[in-house]
């Protein structure tokens, strides 16, 4: 069942150039919860959801799963999951973030302002330093919530 789902919301995303960022199946196997997190380089509002939502249910209706009760819930990752993805970098330049990443030496943890990104380059400022770190070597990502 898993498999099914992942492949679907997969599917679903790439109709849609989402970016999948996790599926989760919660609850019994009778009647799932089925959660589905999706993002794009500019966001996702709640009309992306929807339309993800509709499309995932014509999918499921017509797989092996046809007859599975469950209850379907999309939403974007919000800020309290890392980022994964290049594209979702884009949309949060001028904000602030906790990251960890390899300098070729260790892994180092920081608290830094995102500027700029070209190619697979990010520019952050660090203690008033611009420091730039390649995507790949950026080990985990959260962008900063101030209240």
């Amino acid at each position: 069942m898993k498999e099914i789902i992942e492949n679907i919301a997969k599917s679903t995303a790439e109709d849609f150039r989402f970016m999948l960022i996790k599926t989760k199946i919660k609850g019994v196997k009778k009647t799932p919860e089925i959660e589905v997190f999706i993002d794009s380089k500019v966001g996702v509002g709640t009309n992306d959801c929807a339309e993800f939502s509709r499309k995932f249910k014509e999918k499921l209706e017509t797989s092996s799963l046809n007859n599975l009760d469950y209850q379907l819930v999309v939403s974007s990752p919000g800020t309290e999951e890392p980022l994964i993805y290049l594209e979702q970098y884009f949309k949060n330049i001028s904000r602030e973030f906790k990251l960890s990443f390899d300098d070729g030496e260790k892994v180092q943890s920081i608290e830094a302002k995102l500027n700029n990104i070209k190619d697979d380059t990010l520019f952050f400022e660090y203690k008033k330093k611009e420091i730039e770190i390649k995507f790949i070597n950026i080990k985990k990502a959260k962008v900063k919530t101030s209240f």
